[in-house]
């Protein structure tokens, strides 16, 4: 049932918060991080996430035993974990360098209709209507807030496909994560997530023929900066709030990501929003309060 867990609704929904706020400077540091590939950028954002968190509660040693002790499927559903968060960052880095900040982010963003979706197929858990008419509104709220790029190209078009493919791995990604939230401590699932999507993307890197290692000394300060924030703390907020509240929660609130991205951008490069982003961002917000209504109203109702 969705009440057992020891802390309280208001604990989650915070972590939520703070975990989209804080994953909300991952465009701008890939932005800082110019034209260094995709993959570079993912497997040393991961690598660096999956070595600083092993030594997170337990040993590394432990963690191992600790995976080791998984049945074939909980190990199966870990690596498959690590496959799908490879993946998202890839395609969502490629994204970026294909088409608009601001397209990529709308696209990206559609992961709430894929979580109601292969939630509802996968765990069973069918949304209720607030959580439809939620998914709506912030929807419709960010179209205005961050603008469609109606320009046709090519590459454009690959830009596109490449966001939307992203959204679709980091949703079956939380779903896995809500799926073994009872095998594993989250400080052991983290590592054995990041780690074993840093080694796919190194196996890659080497079938691709890239350099690892000579890349400025700036590009590396962002991509550390990618691990520590979005990644450590960012991404790691989500998973444990993903083991406690429905996943489409969760990824709805993430909604906010491409708002607070536009805001920061307006801040650091000077990008003027769109003039729809006001009330695009209401409706965001709007939606936002919906979604978060819910739990709160059927846990005073239960009591």
């Amino acid at each position: 049932m969705e009440r057992k867990y020891q802390f309280g609704t208001s604990a989650v929904l915070l972590a939520v918060l703070g975990g989209v706020f804080i994953t909300s400077w991952a465009s701008i540091l890939v932005r800082w991080c110019g034209n260094t590939s995709p993959v570079i950028i993912s497997f040393y954002r991961l690598a660096w996430a999956g070595m600083l968190l092993s030594f997170w509660e337990f040993s590394p040693m432990h963690k191992w035993r600790a995976f080791r002790g998984l049945g074939y499927w909980e190990q199966l559903g870990v690596l498959a974990a690590g496959v799908l968060l490879a993946l998202h960052f890839v395609t969502w880095i490629a994204s970026l360098q294909y088409t608009t900040v601001a397209q990529s982010l709308i696209l990206e963003s559609t992961h709430p209709i894929w979580g109601l979706m292969f939630s509802w197929l996968w765990l069973r858990e069918k949304p209720t209507g607030l959580a439809i008419l939620a998914v709506i509104l912030g929807l419709v709220g960010m179209a205005l807030s961050v603008g469609v790029d109606v320009s046709v190209s090519w590459r454009s078009v690959i830009g596109d496909i490449l966001a939307v493919v992203s959204a679709v791995f980091v949703s079956f990604y939380l779903l896995i994560a809500r799926r073994l939230r009872t095998a594993l401590a989250l400080s052991v699932y983290l590592p054995a997530v990041y780690g074993s999507a840093a080694l796919l993307l190194l196996v890659i890197i080497f079938i691709q023929g890239r350099p690892l290692v000579h890349y400025p000394p700036a590009v590396h300060f962002w991509m550390f900066l990618l691990a520590l924030g979005p990644t450590i703390l960012g991404h790691s907020l989500l998973n444990w709030a993903a083991r406690h509240i429905r996943v489409y929660y969760v990824n709805f609130v993430m909604l906010g990501e491409p708002i607070l991205a536009t805001l920061l951008a307006y801040w650091i490069f000077r990008e003027l929003p769109p003039a729809s982003f006001l009330p695009g961002a209401v409706l965001v917000v709007s939606g936002i309060l919906v979604a978060l209504w819910e739990p709160f109203a059927r846990r005073n109702n239960a009591g």
